[in-house]
């Protein structure tokens, strides 16, 4: 059993990763923007962080399911 927690931890912070980078790039976006100038990329961060989120929902999906399955 505990050698699977591995796989979603890995898959969970690959998730939260994501997330992050995303959210630091958009709100650069947004400090380049107030100022004038012309900023790129809203939708591969956007994409990124949405990756990240279905990432994270895989992980706990894949937890429950794994941790259901074997005390069964």
């Amino acid at each position: 059993m505990h050698h699977h927690i591995y796989r979603e931890l890995i898959t969970a912070i690959g998730g939260l990763l994501f997330i992050m980078i995303g959210i630091t790039r958009q709100r650069e976006r947004m400090r380049l923007i107030r100022s004038g100038k012309k900023a790129e990329g809203a939708l591969l961060y956007t994409t990124l962080i949405i990756a990240g989120m279905c990432l994270l929902v895989f992980a706990v999906g894949l937890f429950i399911y794994e941790s259901g399955h074997y005390h069964v």
